[in-house]
């Protein structure tokens, strides 16, 4: 019984050295605000509030949860210090630090290459076992409202609307997370809601390249990602893989991208204005282009319209219409 189980973990072991990497936890899952929180400049300094301190400044808002933790013995100044360290990498202005915890567990000893090598040498393994204890510190990362006066720079949601001759009409609200990826939708029917995933968020860069969590997977090449995947159920193929192509600046320029099973590939080619900002991208398989997309800016510099376009012999068919809103200074 105990050969089956080293094997597996040798056979784990193995599986794990494949090319393709996956985006670890980064704390962000623990959000309490959708708003952006850019890194902090490096020289400002996180303020530290312990249990049962509070700001002078009452008026915060509550951003995400921070936690560290350790096993073994550690010192509580370590702890602060780490929590200290997310926060500022998150954008916080301070974090109100909570209690600290600890938990104590058995653990099987005996690391994974002498597993392995124990089995190989085919010796039966005892069970052996030591006390573990974990240290665990957590805080709240706050973000003072005088300090979001950038946040009219950020978009806050973006609404989708179908195009027919000269009428608009709602297709579907987007609501944004911190990091401007598209999250929960809105839309008047099952039918609206899915030609917006058909016809938008399929190729969405911030999804196709910037998105990240467990089911995301990459691989590099010099320093930049080449490969992404997006993994489905286990034993079915992956859902989304993208290959990235760079230009001379080193911007994304071309995509190719494959879905499910479907063994065609589409390719998204990226079009740049002078500021380095996407003034469109079309969207072909094989060697025709089926849909189109074109962005406009207001004079500041920020994104307003996406004017997606159906390709139908060899003409551009406006039918769909993305207009991006954005953080008021009624939400500071």
């Amino acid at each position: 019984m105990k050969y089956l189980l080293y094997s597996s973990l040798l056979a784990a072991g193995l599986v794990s050295t494949g090319c393709m990497k996956r985006y670890w936890p980064n704390g962000t899952e623990n959000r309490l605000s959708s708003i952006p929180t850019p890194y902090q400049d490096q020289n400002k300094e996180v303020e530290v509030f312990f249990p049962g301190e509070y700001p002078a400044d009452s008026t915060y808002v509550k951003v995400a949860i921070l936690e560290h933790k350790v096993d073994g013995a550690v010192a509580y100044g370590t702890l602060v210090d780490a929590v200290k360290s997310k926060a500022k990498q998150q954008g916080m202005d301070a974090v109100l630090l909570l209690n600290k915890n600890q938990s104590t567990r058995l653990q099987k000893e005996g690391l994974l290459a002498e597993l392995i090598a124990e089995t190989i040498a085919g010796r039966e393994l005892e069970d052996e076992y030591t006390s573990v204890t974990t240290h665990e510190l957590a805080g709240v990362g706050i973000k003072f409202r005088k300090n979001l006066s950038y946040l009219p720079g950020y978009i806050q949601k973006k609404q989708v609307l179908s195009l027919n001759g000269e009428k608009e009409e709602l297709l579907a609200s987007v609501e944004l997370n911190h990091q401007g990826i598209a999250g929960k939708v809105t839309s008047a029917s099952p039918a609206d809601e899915q030609t917006y995933e058909q016809y938008i968020h399929q190729y969405d860069l911030n999804h196709l390249l910037n998105e990240v969590g467990p089911q995301w997977r990459y691989s590099q090449v010099v320093g930049q990602i080449r490969t992404r995947k997006l993994l489905g159920k286990p034993g079915s193929p992956p859902l989304k893989k993208v290959k990235i192509q760079y230009n001379e600046q080193l911007l994304p320029a071309r995509l190719e991208l494959r879905s499910g099973s479907d063994l065609q590939s589409e390719f998204i080619d990226i079009a740049y204005n002078e500021k380095r900002q996407v003034s469109g991208k079309t969207i072909s398989r094989g060697n025709k282009v089926f849909l189109k997309e074109v962005n406009s800016y207001s004079p500041d510099g920020k994104l307003q319209t996406t004017l997606h376009y159906k390709m139908e012999d060899g003409k551009e068919l406006p039918f769909l219409k993305t207009v991006y809103q954005y953080y008021s200074a009624a939400s500071l």
